[in-house]
Protein backbone atom coordinates (compact mmCIF):
# COMPACT_ATOMS: atom_id res chain seq x y z
CA UNK A 1 0.00 0.00 0.00
CA UNK A 2 3.28 1.94 -0.24
CA UNK A 3 6.21 3.39 -2.60
CA UNK A 4 8.34 5.78 -2.94
CA UNK A 5 9.07 7.01 -6.38
CA UNK A 6 12.47 6.73 -5.80
CA UNK A 7 12.63 3.36 -5.33
CA UNK A 8 10.42 2.78 -8.35
CA UNK A 9 11.59 2.45 -12.04
CA UNK A 10 11.01 5.88 -13.95
CA UNK A 11 8.19 3.89 -16.69
CA UNK A 12 6.75 2.21 -14.16
CA UNK A 13 3.17 2.98 -13.09
CA UNK A 14 3.60 4.60 -9.27
CA UNK A 15 0.22 3.69 -8.48
CA UNK A 16 0.59 -0.29 -9.04
CA UNK A 17 3.82 -0.09 -7.56
CA UNK A 18 1.88 0.86 -4.28
CA UNK A 19 -0.44 -1.38 -4.15
CA UNK A 20 -3.47 0.37 -6.09
CA UNK A 21 -6.21 -1.49 -7.40
CA UNK A 22 -7.83 0.59 -10.34
CA UNK A 23 -5.93 3.69 -10.37
CA UNK A 24 -2.64 4.53 -12.75
CA UNK A 25 -0.30 6.87 -11.63
CA UNK A 26 3.06 7.78 -13.87
CA UNK A 27 5.52 10.13 -12.93
CA UNK A 28 6.75 12.19 -16.08
CA UNK A 29 10.57 13.85 -16.16
CA UNK A 30 11.88 16.35 -18.86
CA UNK A 31 14.96 18.04 -19.66
CA UNK A 32 14.71 21.30 -20.85
CA UNK A 33 13.25 21.53 -24.43
CA UNK A 34 12.64 17.50 -24.37
CA UNK A 35 8.84 16.25 -25.42
CA UNK A 36 6.90 13.29 -25.01
CA UNK A 37 3.19 12.18 -26.25
CA UNK A 38 0.61 10.90 -23.54
CA UNK A 39 -1.11 7.88 -24.13
CA UNK A 40 -3.56 7.39 -25.97
CA UNK A 41 -6.70 5.68 -23.66
CA UNK A 42 -10.30 6.76 -23.34
CA UNK A 43 -10.30 7.34 -19.88
CA UNK A 44 -10.68 11.00 -18.30
CA UNK A 45 -6.39 11.74 -17.20
CA UNK A 46 -5.59 14.23 -15.14
CA UNK A 47 -1.68 15.82 -15.28
CA UNK A 48 -0.63 17.79 -12.42
CA UNK A 49 2.66 19.74 -12.91
CA UNK A 50 5.24 19.43 -10.29
CA UNK A 51 7.94 21.52 -11.12
CA UNK A 52 9.24 23.49 -14.31
CA UNK A 53 6.56 23.79 -17.23
CA UNK A 54 6.22 24.16 -20.80
CA UNK A 55 3.87 25.24 -23.63
CA UNK A 56 1.78 27.40 -21.28
CA UNK A 57 1.92 25.19 -18.28
CA UNK A 58 3.57 25.98 -15.04
CA UNK A 59 4.16 23.87 -11.70
CA UNK A 60 0.68 23.72 -9.99
CA UNK A 61 -1.19 23.19 -12.70
CA UNK A 62 -4.28 20.81 -12.96
CA UNK A 63 -5.34 19.41 -16.63
CA UNK A 64 -8.25 17.54 -16.87
CA UNK A 65 -8.20 15.64 -20.47
CA UNK A 66 -11.97 14.60 -21.03
CA UNK A 67 -13.15 11.62 -22.79
CA UNK A 68 -12.23 11.13 -25.44
CA UNK A 69 -9.50 13.35 -26.33
CA UNK A 70 -6.45 13.09 -28.59
CA UNK A 71 -3.12 11.90 -27.52
CA UNK A 72 -1.58 15.23 -26.07
CA UNK A 73 2.50 16.10 -26.41
CA UNK A 74 3.96 17.81 -23.77
CA UNK A 75 7.28 19.93 -24.06
CA UNK A 76 9.28 21.07 -21.81
CA UNK A 77 10.38 24.62 -21.56
CA UNK A 78 13.32 26.17 -19.90
CA UNK A 79 13.61 25.20 -16.43
CA UNK A 80 12.07 21.05 -17.52
CA UNK A 81 9.20 19.72 -16.65
CA UNK A 82 8.34 17.45 -13.08
CA UNK A 83 4.61 16.12 -13.42
CA UNK A 84 2.41 13.41 -12.91
CA UNK A 85 -0.10 11.55 -14.94
CA UNK A 86 -3.20 9.86 -12.91
CA UNK A 87 -5.67 7.78 -14.86
CA UNK A 88 -8.33 5.19 -14.02
CA UNK A 89 -7.74 1.97 -16.37
CA UNK A 90 -11.01 1.25 -16.54
CA UNK A 91 -13.04 3.11 -19.14
CA UNK A 92 -15.91 4.92 -18.05
CA UNK A 93 -19.44 4.50 -19.64
CA UNK A 94 -18.93 5.81 -22.92
CA UNK A 95 -22.15 8.67 -22.66
CA UNK A 96 -20.07 11.53 -24.46
CA UNK A 97 -19.82 12.50 -27.91
CA UNK A 98 -17.64 11.46 -30.31
CA UNK A 99 -15.68 14.27 -31.02
CA UNK A 100 -12.82 14.40 -29.25
CA UNK A 101 -12.50 17.43 -26.54
CA UNK A 102 -9.86 20.36 -25.78
CA UNK A 103 -8.32 20.23 -22.21
CA UNK A 104 -9.09 22.66 -19.46
CA UNK A 105 -6.86 23.55 -16.97
CA UNK A 106 -6.69 25.35 -13.33
CA UNK A 107 -3.44 26.58 -11.24
CA UNK A 108 -4.00 25.16 -7.73
CA UNK A 109 -2.55 29.34 -6.58
CA UNK A 110 -5.97 30.73 -8.94
CA UNK A 111 -8.49 27.71 -7.64
CA UNK A 112 -10.98 28.12 -4.99
CA UNK A 113 -10.13 26.32 -1.56
CA UNK A 114 -13.07 24.18 0.15
CA UNK A 115 -11.49 25.14 3.00
CA UNK A 116 -8.51 27.57 4.30
CA UNK A 117 -7.77 28.14 7.89
CA UNK A 118 -5.14 27.44 10.34
CA UNK A 119 -5.31 23.58 9.51
CA UNK A 120 -3.71 24.37 6.03
CA UNK A 121 -6.06 24.29 2.67
CA UNK A 122 -7.83 22.02 0.69
CA UNK A 123 -8.85 22.46 -3.12
CA UNK A 124 -10.84 19.93 -5.37
CA UNK A 125 -8.57 20.80 -7.60
CA UNK A 126 -9.80 18.77 -10.79
CA UNK A 127 -13.49 18.87 -10.18
CA UNK A 128 -13.11 22.95 -10.59
CA UNK A 129 -11.41 22.31 -14.22
CA UNK A 130 -13.89 19.78 -15.33
CA UNK A 131 -13.24 16.28 -14.25
CA UNK A 132 -16.55 14.31 -14.59
CA UNK A 133 -15.11 10.60 -13.71
CA UNK A 134 -12.67 11.06 -10.93
CA UNK A 135 -11.01 13.73 -8.96
CA UNK A 136 -7.31 15.35 -8.28
CA UNK A 137 -7.47 17.17 -4.95
CA UNK A 138 -4.81 19.10 -3.15
CA UNK A 139 -3.57 19.49 0.67
CA UNK A 140 -1.74 21.32 2.73
CA UNK A 141 -2.04 20.86 6.49
CA UNK A 142 0.54 23.08 8.69
CA UNK A 143 2.12 21.28 11.35
CA UNK A 144 0.81 19.10 13.67
CA UNK A 145 -3.00 18.98 12.10
CA UNK A 146 -5.39 16.52 10.89
CA UNK A 147 -6.65 16.14 7.16
CA UNK A 148 -10.13 14.64 7.16
CA UNK A 149 -11.18 12.53 9.74
CA UNK A 150 -10.55 8.67 9.92
CA UNK A 151 -12.46 6.91 7.05
CA UNK A 152 -12.64 4.41 4.50
CA UNK A 153 -14.95 3.62 1.45
CA UNK A 154 -16.67 0.66 -0.21
CA UNK A 155 -16.36 1.90 -3.69
CA UNK A 156 -13.98 4.59 -4.41
CA UNK A 157 -9.96 3.64 -4.86
CA UNK A 158 -8.15 6.92 -2.93
CA UNK A 159 -4.18 7.37 -3.33
CA UNK A 160 -2.06 9.79 -1.84
CA UNK A 161 1.28 11.20 -3.53
CA UNK A 162 3.10 13.10 -1.13
CA UNK A 163 4.67 16.56 -2.57
CA UNK A 164 6.46 18.26 1.02
CA UNK A 165 7.16 17.44 4.32
CA UNK A 166 6.38 14.60 6.68
CA UNK A 167 2.90 13.06 7.93
CA UNK A 168 1.88 10.27 9.50
CA UNK A 169 -0.90 7.81 8.37
CA UNK A 170 -2.51 6.06 10.95
CA UNK A 171 -4.93 2.61 10.20
CA UNK A 172 -8.10 1.76 11.97
CA UNK A 173 -8.83 -1.50 11.69
CA UNK A 174 -13.02 -2.30 10.95
CA UNK A 175 -15.24 -2.68 13.84
CA UNK A 176 -15.74 -6.37 13.69
CA UNK A 177 -11.86 -7.07 13.61
CA UNK A 178 -11.82 -5.22 16.80
CA UNK A 179 -14.98 -7.18 18.41
CA UNK A 180 -13.34 -10.61 16.90
CA UNK A 181 -9.60 -10.38 16.62
CA UNK A 182 -9.00 -7.26 18.89
CA UNK A 183 -6.65 -5.40 16.02
CA UNK A 184 -5.49 -2.24 16.89
CA UNK A 185 -4.46 0.79 15.10
CA UNK A 186 -1.34 1.34 12.87
CA UNK A 187 0.63 4.06 11.94
CA UNK A 188 2.94 4.64 9.21
CA UNK A 189 5.46 7.46 8.59
CA UNK A 190 5.49 9.11 5.41
CA UNK A 191 7.56 12.37 3.11
CA UNK A 192 7.92 13.88 -0.33
CA UNK A 193 7.56 11.36 -2.76
CA UNK A 194 5.81 8.81 -1.00
CA UNK A 195 2.89 7.30 -2.51
CA UNK A 196 0.28 5.62 -0.59
CA UNK A 197 -2.64 3.74 -2.24
CA UNK A 198 -6.04 3.13 -0.35
CA UNK A 199 -8.24 0.82 -2.00
CA UNK A 200 -12.01 -0.14 -1.46
CA UNK A 201 -13.91 -2.51 0.39
CA UNK A 202 -10.85 -3.31 2.84
CA UNK A 203 -12.54 -2.36 5.80
CA UNK A 204 -9.23 -0.39 7.01
CA UNK A 205 -10.15 3.53 7.49
CA UNK A 206 -7.62 5.90 7.49
CA UNK A 207 -6.58 9.43 8.78
CA UNK A 208 -3.78 11.90 8.36
CA UNK A 209 -1.38 13.93 10.39
CA UNK A 210 1.42 16.62 9.73
CA UNK A 211 4.13 16.24 11.37
CA UNK A 212 6.64 18.92 12.80
CA UNK A 213 6.41 20.92 9.59
CA UNK A 214 3.63 21.57 7.29
CA UNK A 215 2.82 18.41 4.66
CA UNK A 216 1.53 19.20 0.95
CA UNK A 217 0.15 16.07 -1.45
CA UNK A 218 -2.67 15.13 -3.70
CA UNK A 219 -5.51 12.95 -3.45
CA UNK A 220 -6.73 10.98 -6.16
CA UNK A 221 -10.12 9.61 -5.40
CA UNK A 222 -12.52 7.78 -8.04
CA UNK A 223 -16.40 8.62 -7.85
CA UNK A 224 -18.36 6.47 -8.00
CA UNK A 225 -22.03 6.85 -7.34
CA UNK A 226 -22.87 3.74 -5.29
CA UNK A 227 -19.85 4.26 -2.46
CA UNK A 228 -20.53 3.95 0.83
CA UNK A 229 -18.21 5.58 3.55
CA UNK A 230 -17.58 4.63 7.27
CA UNK A 231 -16.36 7.03 9.78
CA UNK A 232 -15.35 4.35 12.78
CA UNK A 233 -14.41 7.53 15.38
CA UNK A 234 -17.77 8.95 15.08
CA UNK A 235 -19.32 5.50 13.92
CA UNK A 236 -21.24 6.85 11.06
CA UNK A 237 -22.28 5.43 7.60
CA UNK A 238 -23.01 8.30 4.61
CA UNK A 239 -24.20 6.84 1.74
CA UNK A 240 -23.38 9.31 -0.65
CA UNK A 241 -25.89 8.20 -3.69
CA UNK A 242 -28.72 8.94 -1.47
CA UNK A 243 -27.33 12.29 0.41
CA UNK A 244 -27.95 10.34 3.50
CA UNK A 245 -25.33 9.94 6.61
CA UNK A 246 -26.56 7.53 9.26
CA UNK A 247 -24.90 5.77 12.93
CA UNK A 248 -25.52 1.98 12.96
CA UNK A 249 -24.68 -0.25 16.16
CA UNK A 250 -21.58 -2.47 15.41
CA UNK A 251 -22.35 -6.07 15.85
CA UNK A 252 -20.47 -9.84 15.98
CA UNK A 253 -21.48 -11.74 13.25
CA UNK A 254 -22.94 -14.16 15.67
CA UNK A 255 -24.67 -11.46 17.63
CA UNK A 256 -28.90 -12.69 18.32
CA UNK A 257 -27.80 -15.84 16.67
CA UNK A 258 -29.54 -18.80 18.70
CA UNK A 259 -26.38 -20.94 20.09
CA UNK A 260 -27.53 -24.50 18.64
Amino acid sequence: MIAHWDDVPRDADLAQAAGAVAVSLRRIELAPGEQVELPHRRTEDVLYVVAGGGDGLRAGDCVVYPVPHEAPTLRAGDEGLKALLFATPAEPPPFHPGTPEDPRAINVGDAEAAYEGEGGRWVLLARQAGAQHAGVNFGRLEAGKDGAPPHCHSADEELFVFLEGRATFELWPSPLTVLERQAERETIEVRAGHVVSRPPSTGVSHSLRAGDESASFLVYGTRRANDVCYYPRSNKIYWRGLGLIARLEPLSYDDGEPED
